[in-house]
């Protein structure tokens, strides 16, 4: 038989004597403050007594004793034994949501609640403590399901978030001891289930949410959230055609299969996984692109530009090197001083997926970054413009990741071929071909009127020579805002890596920037099968992908762009096994 029997509900109201099923939530009312405890039906011998607001969870069947119907409970004070329902037509007792009895209460269903019978008006509040704020107040009668609970042992005081039969959800009050009992239970509990809503492709979207069985308008909900909805209940979701930052509807992918209208409907009784996708909004030209780069530092620093001859394997206009000024002036050498800049955050300059990657030694980039845009070569399918950010200490995001102009994706350092701690910035064409990422052909990034940093040229002087740098250039000021950020970890930066440079180190303060004169290549092959970033396609990305199978994200092991690990991504990994293995055995 079912534990779940609802006549006791009625009965109550009606004054009827009616069997009630162990391991029920009851609470007293009101009307049933101090009520008696005793060790059996119509005993003389008093135990103790509850207070109204008190809840109790039932031990067994009621009994009938001198026309009064009588209930085996445990209290939450622990006191146990035997109470009246009710007499001369007043009923002590309301059924209550949940299961188990206050300070642990718990919500394994939603349930249908009704305010009363102590309450006249009930606070919604945005919270479950009378410190959060309220939404609004629903009147005696008001009725809807409260699906989470919330023991506040600081109050002696339950609360349920309840989605109010109008659409509001919100924390309400149980009841409140020596008051009585504000939710009552009016019905049939139903099963509940989640549904995991993420989104691909920008940071938030607002999804319009229609429970149609609840007899509710459309709401909306900004994802990624968590949505509870019950068993029976149809639930429509609709995806705005444009995200907030530009991005453009491009599917769902529900529980693991592909639905490409903005509408979808959940009939299923069960836990859903859904992934909106969006596709970030595609510049008009490359000159917008090259204009609307982010200077990839927090906002409010100013740091300075500078080359060398040898730099850029002989093109020292097709690189740049960054550092952190205390201030700057319009003259050369346009710097007044120098900050310690190892372990600043350096920030993505524009949308796109980012690889991470280390060379080890001092030779070529050691940590570097590649930001790869949506933002294609004219006249090319799959070649397209990225950013390079190399000499970090380490990665603050992940190989494969998704990120939006001014995410922070690693931290300033020394490593590979560098005597002193600067960014190492580049802008380059790359190709995508099948599972493997080429660097190509560098753009010239100085004195180029077509790009821009955060609004500003990015300029040389090559008539200002600046020891230990090279030639500098008029100072560049960040914009992009910093959010939380991890906190630092090994190792700490190094402010010296290599020997030599453009001047030796002997006793330079850390500050003093310098550096080594070794580039990667002019074409370098990365492959995407190299979830970790470590240089060889092995069996730790092997399981890295098994790990994430059927996942729908943006990370590294996600390595054909699709959303979703599947299939494709492990035939990928298999195909490019050993890759890149070799030189880190030679």
């Amino acid at each position: 038989m079912s534990r779940w029997r609802w006549g006791w509900t009625c009965a109550l109201t009606l004054g009827i004597a009616t069997a009630q099923v162990a391991g029920e939530r009851v609470g007293v009312v009101s009307a049933g403050n101090n009520l008696a405890v005793r060790p059996a039906p119509c005993s003389a011998t008093l135990l103790g007594t509850v207070q109204a607001g008190m809840d109790g969870v039932v031990q067994g069947a009621s009994q009938n004793c001198n026309d009064l119907t009588w209930l085996p409970i445990v209290w939450a004070n622990n006191l146990q034994g035997w109470s009246a329902t009710g007499a001369s037509g007043t009923n002590y007792l309301a059924p209550l949501a949940g299961q188990g009895v206050f300070p642990n209460v718990a919500a394994p269903l939603a349930y249908p609640v009704r305010v009363g019978p102590n309450a006249s008006a009930l606070n919604v509040r945005t919270g479950p403590g009378t410190e959060y704020s309220i939404i609004v107040s629903k009147s005696a009668g008001a009725t809807g399901w409260a699906f989470e609970a919330y023991n506040n042992t600081a109050t002696n005081t339950v609360w349920w978030k309840i989605r109010w039969d109008d659409g509001v959800v919100g924390w309400s009050a149980e009841a409140v001891r020596g008051a009585g009992i504000y939710l009552s239970l009016v019905g049939a509990p139903r099963l509940k289930y989640r549904v995991s809503l993420q989104v691909l492709g920008a940071p938030s979207v607002g999804v319009s949410v229609n429970l149609a069985d609840m007899n509710l308008g459309t709401t909306e909900v900004v994802a990624p959230a968590n949505l509870v909805y019950l068993a029976g209940q149809t639930v429509t979701l609709t995806a705005p055609d444009v995200a907030p930052n530009g991005a453009t509807f491009s599917r769902w992918i529900v529980n693991g299969a592909t639905h490409t209208r903005r509408t979808i409907t959940l009939r299923q009784a069960q836990h859903y996984r859904i992934t909106l996708v969006y596709s970030p909004a595609v510049p008009a030209s490359e000159e917008e692109f090259l204009r609307s780069l982010v200077a990839p530092w927090r906002q409010g620093q100013v740091w300075l530009p500078s080359t060398y001859d040898t730099h850029a394997s002989g093109n020292p206009q097709f690189a740049v090197d960054f550092n952190r000024l205390s201030s700057a002036r319009s003259g050369c050498p346009f710097y007044n001083g120098f900050l310690q800049d190892c372990n600043e955050p350096m920030l993505a300059s524009h949308w796109g997926r980012v690889y991470t990657r280390a060379q080890s030694g001092c030779t070529g980039y050691g940590n570097y970054a590649v930001v790869v845009s949506n933002v294609r070569q004219p006249g090319s399918s799959n070649t397209y413009l990225a950013t390079i950010y190399a000499h970090l200490n380490y990665f603050l995001a992940p190989n494969g990741a998704v990120v939006d102009a001014g995410t922070p994706i690693g931290r300033l350092g020394s490593t590979g071929s560098s005597s002193g701690p600067h960014l190492h910035y580049e802008v380059r064409y790359v190709t995508i071909s099948g599972g493997t990422l080429t660097l190509g052909t560098r753009l010239q990034v100085l004195n180029n009127p077509r790009i821009r940093l955060s609004g500003q040229p990015l300029q040389v002087d090559f008539s200002c020579p600046i020891s230990g740098l090279g030639y500098g250039g008029p100072a560049i000021t960040g914009t992009a805002p910093l959010g939380t950020l991890p906190a630092n970890i090994e190792p700490p930066c190094a402010p010296y890596n290599c020997p030599g440079g453009l001047t030796e180190q002997g006793d330079l303060p850390d500050f003093e920037p310098s550096r080594c004169t070794s580039d990667l290549p002019e074409t370098l092959t990365l492959h995407l099968a190299d979830v970790n970033g470590d240089g060889c396609v092995d069996d730790v990305d092997l399981l890295s992908v098994l790990l994430a199978f059927g996942e729908t994200c943006d990370s590294g092991e996600d390595i054909n762009w699709d959303g979703i690990v599947d299939d494709a991504d492990l035939l990928q990994v298999l195909l490019d096994f050993g890759q890149g293995c070799e030189s880190q055995d030679s």
